[in-house]
């Protein structure tokens, strides 16, 4: 009969089991910390009963506490037809070896469902699950059997010399590849060996992308540039779209999807995904549902209707769906960038902006923090305190002053 017992080590407290009922002495240190001592002692019991005698007699100590850990880190189905059909230990073998671009298709087989989940979350678990293939092969490595931590360890570098991405998209990549290994624990016979634990990439300078706030007049000069090209078009589409970002803070998702039942008007509050929205999961902000007060500026972008009107895009037809915006947008800033001489002009940047200018006017950080639907305060001081633009030869009073007319102007006086 088996037994665990408990001896000091150099001061530690440790714990080794012990069977004699075959009288060949078997023992090995195991650890108390994934599994219970109860835990430990059924599964030396199934391997045992699964041996023969002439195996149980041959067995060594070191063999049998990694045949034992095998099976502890054995998925319950697997366990379950183990011994239901007699296979037992060989079924470990048999089926924990599905490769893993078979159990990466897999995966995305179950997770690309359109009732599920987004196009744009199916299309960024794609291009995820491709990246880590590539990394993989590169590293050699077809089985589950050969990852090692180690050699996930070697991917932020791999992706950083790749394209230099930020920590936040390598965090997101690991993420997906939990998802993956889950999806094989569970449904492939995969055995969970904890490779990701802990595993995070910290934010430094090398591996974040900064994003710079336009300035106070370049803002104004892109709206007057987008108001003279609306006039001539006679689409105010952008401009309104533009506006509306810069003064809630609103990302280029929430804007494509900006809806006219998101302004309640008798409640004052422009209500950001007033319904579940899918493919939220993999976003940096968590709390994207979030409820904006409604400022005289937002009140009349909302009864111009503009925002609500976004032609298609044509290519020798009209398109059956209208365009994502960054999409349509995207010849439209070109033109911008080259006529005014500002540079990247992006959705961000315009997002960036609306937090900075209301740090800089004084707002304090919960309120932009809500305003722009993190998950925490301290993302937003982590992505937007190296902006504070009150810290200027003006002074700290000055600047709140600028800013905080720059503000008024945008929410109360730009009609």
């Amino acid at each position: 009969m088996a037994s665990i017992t408990k001896y000091v080590n150099d001061g530690y407290e440790c714990s080794k089991l012990v069977d004699t009922s075959t009288g060949n002495r078997l023992q090995y240190a195991i650890k108390l910390d994934k599994f219970t001592e109860r835990q430990w002692l059924a599964a030396h019991d199934d391997v045992m009963r699964s041996l023969s005698p002439e195996n149980r007699i041959g067995m060594t100590s070191k063999k049998m506490k990694e045949t034992v850990q095998t099976w502890l880190c054995t998925s319950r189905e697997v366990k379950t037809n183990a011994k239901h059909t007699g296979i037992k230990l060989q079924a470990i073998e048999t089926k924990g070896e599905e490769s893993i671009k078979k159990v990466v298709e897999k995966y995305l087989a179950d997770f690309c469902r359109p009732e599920t989940n987004s196009k744009n979350a199916i299309s960024k678990a794609k291009r995820q699950c491709q990246l880590m293939l590539s990394f993989f092969e590169q590293c050699k490595v077809f089985n589950y059997s050969q990852l090692k931590r180690d050699i996930i360890k070697k991917y932020p570098e791999w992706r950083g010399k790749k394209n230099g991405s930020a920590a936040d998209t390598i965090n997101q990549e690991l993420r997906r590849l939990g998802s993956v290994i889950r999806h094989g624990v569970k449904y492939c016979g995969w055995q969970e060996k904890y490779l990701l634990d802990g595993m995070r990439v910290k934010s430094t300078p090398q591996n974040t992308k900064a994003v710079r706030p336009f300035e106070i007049e370049e803002v104004k000069d892109i709206l007057n540039w987008l108001a003279t090209n609306a006039e001539k078009t006679n689409n105010w589409y952008l401009h309104d779209m533009v506006l509306l970002s810069v003064c809630s803070g609103m990302e280029a998702k929430a804007l494509s999807l900006v809806k006219p039942e998101w302004f309640k008007m008798n409640l004052g509050i422009l209500r950001v995904y007033d319904k579940l929205v899918s493919g939220v999961i993999d976003a940096k902000t968590q709390n994207r549902a979030r409820d904006i007060p409604l400022t005289p500026t937002l009140r009349k972008i909302f009864e111009r209707g503009n925002i609500f009107k976004r032609p298609e895009k044509k290519k020798g037809r009209v398109a059956e769906k209208p365009t994502w915006i960054k999409d349509y947008s995207r010849r439209t800033f070109e033109r911008l960038e080259q006529e005014t001489f500002i540079q990247d002009v992006n959705w961000h940047r315009f997002r960036h902006t609306c937090a900075t200018a209301r740090l800089s006017a004084g707002w304090q950080l919960v309120r932009v923090s809500r305003m722009l639907g993190h998950s925490s305060v301290n993302t937003t001081a982590s992505h937007y305190a190296e902006y504070d633009l009150s810290a200027s030869p003006a002074g700290f009073e000055g600047m709140i002053k600028v800013y905080g007319e720059f503000v008024r102007w945008l929410d109360e006086g730009y009609f």
